[in-house]
């Protein structure tokens, strides 16, 4: 018998047919229990923790949809004691239900450091050390010195603060830096998008200072953007060492700082060509 012949015959046909059916069926089945098993579709939103007290957070999910994890404690001030300053998964994320969200909380007893000795060194070698020790710069204050940069002293809350003095971590401390024998002039920079601490870093290794700062979301250290600033970026705008820069926030989930940046640098081109144009 030829194999036409035979692939043409009822039977063949009928087998065919059926095993086809089978096979449809027994994917439809096992893509049916996998969805089944993995809840897939079934998503739902993450609560906005940031601020809650840890004994209230069971309040924010009463239908126990998450597992709630405590990994990380740290000291604040921005927060009340006890409550929460950082979770991941962020609020408003879409994740299955059942998800462990990772909480970090405010201690309620702030960590003691010693205060540095900071004087003689340069500027950027204070700045790692301040950062290294727990510690964060309130001011820049630029005094009449021929060694630029130079830190001359070291203050807190106003005063001269000695090295080895405790101190709350996280406290704002002052520096007080030579000026140097020329007049120093600094280009405003471009913070737009940068992360809190980025910004702040920034500004200071830059010789500024930071001045007001603004949220318009909830705080948020992990989503909190550099929205806008003051003085902006141009050509024609320059500031003195120890100058203070305004900044306002704004949390990356919910805004496209990607496109803000591209604007604005497009903006800023633009300014400069025009700028140029009038020189001649």
């Amino acid at each position: 018998m030829r194999i036409l012949d035979v692939i043409t015959s009822k039977p063949f046909v009928k087998h065919f047919i059926i095993a086809s059916l089978a096979i449809l069926l027994l994917f439809w089945f096992t893509f049916r229990f996998i969805g089944c098993y993995t809840r897939h579709g079934d998503e739902i939103m993450v609560p906005n923790l940031l601020g809650v007290q840890v004994s209230q957070i069971n309040e924010a999910d009463p239908d126990a949809n998450f597992e709630f994890l405590v990994i990380d404690s740290v000291f604040d001030d921005g927060y009340e004691k006890g409550a929460v300053v950082l979770q991941d998964p962020p609020a408003s994320s879409m994740v299955k239900k059942g998800r462990k969200v990772y909480l970090t909380i405010n201690s309620s007893q702030p960590e003691m450091v010693a205060m540095p000795n900071l004087v003689d060194l340069s500027l950027r070698q204070a700045l790692n050390i301040v950062k290294s020790a727990g510690l964060k710069i309130g001011t820049l204050e630029y005094v009449d010195h021929f060694a630029k940069n130079a830190v001359l002293g070291q203050k807190y809350e106003g005063s001269g603060i000695q090295p080895g003095v405790m101190l709350q971590k996280g406290s704002p401390v002052q520096l007080v830096l030579g000026k140097g024998l020329e007049a120093e002039i600094i280009s405003v920079p471009f913070l737009i998008g940068k992360s809190e601490e980025e910004a702040f870093d920034f500004l200071n290794n830059a010789m500024l200072n930071v001045g007001n700062v603004t949220y318009f979301d909830e705080k948020d250290k992990l989503h909190s953007r550099v929205y806008m600033q003051s003085p902006t970026t141009r050509a024609d705008t320059v500031l003195v060492p120890g100058a203070s820069v305004d900044l306002w926030f704004k949390s990356d989930l919910d805004f496209d700082f990607d496109r803000l940046i591209k604007s604005m640098e497009a903006d800023t081109i633009v300014s400069d060509s025009l700028s140029e144009d009038t020189l001649f």
